[in-house]
């Protein structure tokens, strides 16, 4: 979904969020698996203080309300998505609406449980930074795992009659999303990753082990050891391609004030 006409900037931002949230939602098994992870830590949030952060329309702050939680924070900056939600959630006493960015809401009583989605198609490529400067410590983080990982093909599998291997060549050393239908590769060697306090933003990476000369990034997201969601499996993150002209790469992320930037680049 797109903006066809001009719009003021702020509005812009906020309808453009709105939307962003709402192909988000369009993806089931994602929002299944959020819903899964939130009913196995039903002990967890009973009766305990709760964050849904970027809570969108509110679909996990329910769920712990529901839950039983004492309390649930909906912290939510966007005013479009922040309407839509307290109109949601304006029957559960047990839930209240914030308008504010995370990085900016302190919570008027300790956080038991922080649910989150910061996760990017190359995992550290838009919010998740957010978490490492968050000025209060929960209990616990949900999901509290996440991790890229590559594989490599060969790109004669893969070409048809617009996306050929003279188009792939001139993709050299550019990460592109979505390029090829995206069901039964295997994500074959562990990039980088994500837990809570631990952080990474800069990693070489020998890939010589793997066979074929096109690269595929995938995110895999789990509730501990256990496979939640990735790429593949889930559309909201879709895998991320580049021809191969190397056997190490390097992948370096840089905090923005949204999002992040992404450099990559293959070295000898």
């Amino acid at each position: 979904m797109d903006i066809m006409n001009e719009l003021p900037p702020q509005h812009f931002t906020a309808v453009d969020d709105l939307l962003a949230f709402i192909s988000i939602y369009d993806d089931r098994a994602r929002t299944d698996a959020y819903l899964n992870m939130l009913r196995a830590h039903a002990g967890d949030i009973r009766n305990r203080v709760c964050v849904d952060a970027g809570s969108g329309l509110g679909l996990f702050a329910e769920e712990m309300a529901r839950l039983g939680a004492k309390k649930v924070y909906a912290i939510e900056r966007n005013p479009a998505l922040y309407e839509l939600c307290s109109t949601r959630l304006r029957t559960y006493p047990n839930v209240k609406c914030i308008q504010a960015d995370i990085r900016d809401w302190q919570p008027p009583e300790p956080v038991s449980v922080f649910v989150h989605d910061f996760f990017g198609q190359l995992l550290y490529d838009e919010d998740l930074y957010v978490l490492k400067n968050l000025p209060y410590s929960p209990g616990i983080f949900l999901p509290d795992r996440a991790e890229l990982w590559v594989g490599s093909t060969r790109s004669q599998q893969l070409e048809d009659g617009v996306v050929t291997r003279d188009v792939i060549a001139h993709l050299k050393g550019v990460l592109v999303s979505g390029l090829f239908d995206e069901e039964g590769l295997d994500l074959q060697q562990r990039v980088i990753e994500w837990r809570p306090g631990f952080f990474q933003n800069e990693i070489t990476v020998d890939v010589s082990r793997l066979e074929g000369d096109l690269l595929y990034f995938g995110l895999v997201l789990k509730d501990g050891e256990k496979v939640m969601c990735q790429a593949g499996r889930c559309s909201n993150w879709s895998f991320v391609w580049t021809p191969r002209t190397g056997n190490r790469f390097r992948l370096k992320f840089e905090p923005s004030e949204r999002g992040s930037a992404v450099y990559f680049e293959w070295v000898a």
